[in-house]
Formats: structure tokens, C-alpha cells, sequence
């Protein structure tokens, strides 16, 4: 039979509407969404989450899992109401990295893992701000490694500093593949360069790059004045201060992507060694972030309840610009006609249930 869903709050991924009823039907599409009065079962009804740096949850490594971690970890994030995902690779050796991308794409072939939307590789063609990247595996872009990736690849980030970055821009744009800057410390012309030769996001603003100065602008600063670019924002209290996410959201808040950045705490054979929690985040020994343990629900919620971001900028923020940043056309809205990918909220923004579309 038909779903029946009615909220209080409605968030379609473009506009926040009132109290609205919702029929899903028997084959999983929206059937239909109609003003609704009376009592509602949920308070906020929206589309879910899109993670698009994601490199672990709980004890599960991305670039080591399995398919069957790769599907527990699914099940964790949608419990948490991310419904789709970018599985996150970063630095390492090429061949190392060529064989985790071979592994996770086998694993995006095989249709079992429903959330698992692509893979985000954020590395080893990072520039002056490595943050938690080993240095000694940072290179120069790599154009014949760039010409193979596989299509489950759908964002790159590079450091507009580097070595032949400009044509590595420029074939990964003509393939479709999302680019973004970061770890970077780049000149304003370098900048400028990158933008131009396509790449159209920064990864995780402030973090892993040269900031926001009044005489010695940089990365973080020319990315929030550039209509071009969407900013990746990691929101977990930790990593940007709440005053700076603040800012981020009022100079750019229809640009905004909240990451979550999420590792893999509990897994030591599969994160770097010597990673663990400590001030409410994941650390290096000489206590480098590196990463975040917490997800992408959470900082939705913190967005709104500790920086006074609109409702409706911070739920655009984790669903449709993302999704629209990668290219994924079937999540982010709730349409008629379109699989169902929809996330009830309470009033206090927590997590109450998630409908995921499935393949066909």
C-alpha cells in the first residue's frame, strides 16, 4: 500500500514550506505532496543527507573495507540520515591508491552498497597545508594516473600549487569529475588559474589552507568571495569555531557544503597509527585533526542551534548542493515522480527515520 508522511516543516531541497502530506507509493516514487492541516506525524520532513567527504564511521575504513563493511557502514550513516555518500581515499602511494579506488569501485558496481553514491580521492596532488596527509607521498599531478580513474571517481581534490595542476584540472572537468582546492596555500593568480581551468570547490574551508587575513588574504578568504566555487564546512565544533561557521554561512551561505569529514576512530589497522579522540575530535600524535567523528546530521543541527543559520540554508547545505556539486540527480529534492530519499526530523532536528530509494 501507499506510505502516507505528513509534516509540520516541509524542505523540498529548493524552498522550506509548511505542513505538507507526502504519498509514497507501492514502487518507492512520490506519488504525490499537497498542503496538509491538521496534526502531523513528523516536524521536519527533507530530503537526506549527501555526504561528500566521508572516509569512515565507527570501525570502517573506506579505503580498506570489504563489501560487506562497505554495507554495514551504509546501514551506520543511514541511521544517522545520511542516505548517500562519497566514499573518501586520501594520500598515499599511487599504487596503493589505485588499489583501493579498483576495490571501492568494484564495491559501487555491485549496486549492494545503497547509499555508496562515488568516491572522493583528496590526495596525493595536495600542495603547502598537508594537515593530516603524509608529506612524503604528496606529488606532482600525475596525468596518465589522472587518465584512469575509474567513473565511480566523481571529485578530486588538488592543491592549485602544484605541479602540472592546471591541465589535471582541466581532464578531470572534460570527464565529468567534480574538482576541488585544498590543503593548499596558493598564490591569488594560482588561485585564479585553477578556478578558471574549472575546478569549482574548496575542501573543508579554514582547514588545510592559508585563511582569512586582512592584509595577507588567502585560500579560505578568495574562495568565500568567488561565486564560483561551493565551500566544503566541516560543522562538528571542533574543527571550525562557531563564529567562523557564522561567517562562512553569511558570505556564502547558498555555497556552503557541510562535510563531515568522518574517519574511522576505532579502526588502527586501517587510519593512520597513532590516531586517536581526544577534545572531540580524531588526532595525530602531535595533535593534528585528522578528521571528524561526527555525522553529517550533527552538524546540520549545530549550525542551526549555535550559529543561527536559517533552517533552510543549512538542510540546502547538506542535500541539494551537494548532491548538485557531484551531479547526483536523484537525491537532494523530493519530486513527484522521483525515487523517494526523504529524512523525518523532530523539532530538535535529531534523526527519526529515513526512506532511501532503491535500485531498480
Amino acid at each position: 500500500m501507499p506510505r502516507e508522511i505528513t509534516c509540520s516543516q516541509f524542505f523540498d531541497g529548493d524552498s522550506l514550506q509548511g505542513s505538507r502530506r507526502i504519498v509514497v507509493a507501492e514502487d518507492g516514487l512520490v506519488e504525490s505532496i499537497e498542503e496538509h492541516t491538521g496534526p502531523a506525524e513528523y516536524s521536519v520532513l527533507c530530503p537526506g543527507f549527501v555526504d561528500v567527504q566521508m572516509n569512515g564511521f565507527d570501525d570502517v575504513h573506506v579505503a580498506t573495507a570489504s563489501l560487506d563493511e562497505l554495507i554495514r557502514l551504509d546501514q551506520l550513516l543511514l541511521g544517522r540520515g545520511t542516505t548517500s555518500w562519497l566514499g573518501t581515499i586520501v594520500t598515499a602511494p599511487l599504487e596503493k591508491m589505485a588499489s583501493s579506488l579498483g576495490s571501492l569501485h568494484e564495491s559501487f558496481q555491485s549496486q549492494q552498497v545503497h547509499g555508496f553514491a562515488g568516491i572522493h580521492v583528496e590526495g596525493p596532488f595536495l600542495g603547502d597545508a598537508p594537515g593530516a596527509h603524509p608529506v612524503r607521498y604528496i606529488v606532482a599531478c600525475d596525468l596518465d594516473w589522472i587518465s584512469q580513474l575509474d567513473p565511480s571517481v566523481r571529485l578530486v581534490t588538488v592543491a592549485p600549487e602544484q605541479t602540472d595542476v592546471i591541465p589535471a584540472i582541466r581532464a578531470l572537468v572534460d570527464r565529468n569529475i567534480t574538482v576541488s582546492l585544498g590543503h593548499s596555500r596558493p598564490t591569488k593568480l594560482q588561485f585564479n588559474d585553477a578556478v578558471a581551468a574549472g575546478a569549482s570547490m574548496v575542501t573543508h574551508l579554514f582547514n588545510g589552507m592559508s585563511g582569512v587575513h586582512h592584509r595577507d588574504p588567502g585560500l579560505a578568504m578568495w574562495a568565500l568571495n568567488d561565486d564560483r566555487i561551493t565551500c566544503g564546512l566541516i560543522a562538528d565544533g571542533v574543527h571550525v569555531q562557531t563564529d567562523a561557521l557564522s561567517l562562512a554561512f553569511r558570505a556564502a551561505g547558498s555555497r556552503i557544503c557541510l562535510v563531515s569529514d568522518s574517519v574511522s576512530w576505532r579502526n588502527h589497522s586501517g587510519s593512520r597509527p597513532g590516531v586517536e579522540i581526544r577534545n572531540g575530535a580524531p588526532r595525530l600524535s602531535d595533535d593534528t585533526l585528522a578528521g571528524s567523528c561526527t555525522p553529517l546530521g550533527e552538524c546540520v543541527q549545530r549550525v542551526v542551534q549555535e550559529c543561527g543559520v536559517p533552517l533552510q540554508s543549512a538542510l540546502a547545505s547538506a542535500t541539494s548542493v551537494p548532491a548538485d556539486l557531484v551531479g547526483l540527480a536523484d537525491v537532494g529534492r523530493i519530486k513527484v515522480g522521483q525515487k523517494a530519499d526523504l529524512l523525518a526530523l523532530d523539532s530538535e532536528l535529531s534523526v527519526l527515520k529515513a526512506w532511501r530509494r532503491l535500485p531498480s
